[in-house]
């Protein structure tokens, strides 16, 4: 008897070492990340990140969108953040790699991770400046807004990140058109502000 009583505490014991954290499922990096999972337009829903100062500067954007796109038959997606900020659109376009969960930037040095996540349509992104070092963490959506516990997984994750600091994009403002050009020769990093009509 007592020795079935260890095998059983034994077993417990390892289950429970194995077991993975509540933060470790959901800052999981999805697997299998392909050019058609983030293919098109996405709007900008929330972001957390380590810098307040950053944060500060993000709300002064009435809205976000980010685009991916491959016009070539080349490995290296095009990548355009789009603000609107006052009476303005601002783009800035780059080409990334795709790698394993998500994207290298090799000119502006960053790594960018897509996240497990239960909302259907949304691409949860980790931003990476050092290795190893989250610096901020985006929510975007094909929609301008998410149901409350898509909210609250995305809070989750950034308090893992030890990300606490959040801001949630207001749906009720415009978006700014895709792109101003969709012309493969354009520059590959580029930022172009547009007077919106």
């Amino acid at each position: 008897m007592f020795a079935l009583c260890v095998i059983v505490l034994f077993c417990w014991a390892s289950v429970s070492h194995s077991a993975p954290t509540p933060c470790e499922n959901l800052i999981r990096p999805v697997e299998s990340l392909s050019f058609h999972d983030v293919k098109g337009s996405w709007a900008l829903v929330s972001v957390s990140a380590a810098d307040p100062n950053y944060l500060e500067k993000q709300k002064l954007s009435d809205s976000g969108r980010a685009f991916f796109a491959n016009y070539t038959d080349r490995p290296e997606i095009s990548f355009t953040r789009i603000s609107n900020v006052g009476d303005s659109c601002q783009y800035m376009r780059t080409n990334i790699t795709l790698e394993a969960s998500g994207f290298v930037d090799p000119q502006l040095n960053i790594t960018m991770t897509l996240l497990r996540r239960s909302c259907p349509d949304c691409i949860v992104v980790r931003l990476d400046k050092i290795p190893g070092q989250p610096s901020r963490l985006y929510l975007f959506s094909r929609r301008r807004e998410v149901e409350a516990k898509e909210m609250e997984e995305f809070k989750a994750q950034a308090e893992c990140l030890s990300l606490s600091e959040h801001h949630v994009m207001d749906p009720t403002k415009e978006l700014c058109p895709e792109q101003i050009s969709r012309h493969a020769a354009a520059p590959t990093e580029a930022t172009t502000k547009a007077q919106k009509a």
